[in-house]
């Protein structure tokens, strides 16, 4: 007896659950579904059509600014401090690559050459050694211990010569010059690029130390437009996309590019993605900072489109209506891509093939969608 209660359990809270779905399904089936009467289809003037390949041209209108590639702006700074002796320059030149911009002068130059010097005599005698002692360790004249102390010390001061080597060039000496004759307390601050220099940040008897920016120097011949596109038009970008870039004080005046790159990491406070594109300052009259417009040229040969018309919006998202039958329409949701003047690209395009489309008044279905509800 206890079993058939328990089948019987079994079978009701199975039955409900069928209906329970059932009842779900059918209320999605009638949110999407539209049953006009006779009256409402004749008074609604719809037109009909099919979703149309075609290729397709749209433009974006976008703002943003003129900026520099990162390696066209170059920080200055000391590796080791020192006190400014002299200054070469002023801000608003132009500077070449090695051209010098300042003299520094600290007695750790002159401790780092003495260093470096005594390294080297020290390298001298421990080559010539660990060679006499290989020599004797071969026929067994000299220990080991001998032969491998000699071996050692050898190693050592080759990695230290090396270690400051690459020091010197740090300040700007070079070591295959450097002799007890020619020890100085004063380095050379050269440009490591060619372009203006923007910033002076030091003054004659000044000490500087290694993380102080001296001094900044920007390159603009390496100037880019870097432009804020909405995550609405985002998906339409691709590089190769050609930009017509023009300024609020010359809009006549336009300076043609290309993308070259887009950031798809998105900024959230501004709900963007940034797009990048090399510019040529033909003018010489944009500056990095300068605000720019922009409108960014798009294509695609191959867009499945619809009529504007066709396209509803509701509670933020785009649909289309479908007729199914005869009275009966079912609105299908989809996404948008390119807009031109009479069409709009249709990037799901597959739920939408081999349907017959409503292309006019669709605003008259939906509302006697939501009439219905009411």
């Amino acid at each position: 007896m206890k079993y058939i209660y328990y089948l019987l359990s079994i079978v009701l809270v199975i039955s409900c659950q069928s209906k329970t779905e059932t009842t779900v399904a059918e209320k999605n089936r009638e949110e999407n579904e539209v049953i006009l009467t006779a009256t409402q289809l004749k008074n609604a003037d719809l037109s009909f059509g099919t979703i149309q390949q075609q290729a397709m041209n749209s433009t974006i209108k976008v703002n943003g600014k003129i900026t520099l590639s990162p390696d066209a702006v170059a920080s200055v700074s000391m590796p080791l401090g020192g006190y400014i002796k002299a200054l070469k320059v002023m801000p608003g030149m132009q500077v070449s690559k090695g051209q010098l911009l300042a003299v520094v002068e600290d007695q750790a130059y002159v401790q780092l050459q003495q260093e470096y010097l005594s390294t080297k005599q020290q390298l001298l005698y421990s080559s010539k050694d660990y060679q006499r002692q290989k020599e004797l360790n071969a026929s067994q004249a000299s220990s080991d211990k001998t032969y491998q102390l000699a071996e050692s010390d050898y190693a050592k001061n080759k990695i230290t010569l090396k270690a400051l080597e690459e020091k010197l060039r740090l300040i700007n000496i070079n070591p295959a010059n450097l002799s007890e004759n020619s020890i100085s307390k004063s380095v050379r601050i050269v440009a490591p690029i060619s372009g203006m220099l923007t910033k002076v940040n030091v003054n004659l008897g000044k000490y500087v130390n290694a993380t102080d920016a001296l001094f900044q120097i920007m390159d603009n011949k390496s100037m880019y437009v870097q432009l804020q596109v909405f995550d609405k038009d985002a998906a339409n970008l691709s590089i190769g996309q050609k930009l017509k870039v023009y300024t609020n004080a010359q809009p006549d005046v336009i300076y043609s590019t290309s993308i070259q790159y887009v950031n798809k990491s998105f900024d959230e406070k501004n709900n963007s993605v940034e797009v990048y594109g090399k510019i040529s300052n033909f003018t010489n009259k944009l500056i990095p900072g300068n605000y720019i417009n922009a409108v960014i040229e798009l294509t695609n040969d191959k867009a499945f489109v619809v009529p504007h018309e066709a396209v509803v919006n509701f509670e933020g998202k785009n649909y289309v209506f479908v007729q199914e039958h005869n009275l009966v329409f079912k609105m299908i949701e989809v996404q948008t891509g390119l807009v031109s003047k009479e069409v709009t690209e249709i990037r799901n395009y597959e739920v939408l093939q081999h349907k017959k489309i409503v292309t006019k008044n669709a605003y008259t279905v939906l509302m006697a969608s939501k009439n219905k509800e009411e």
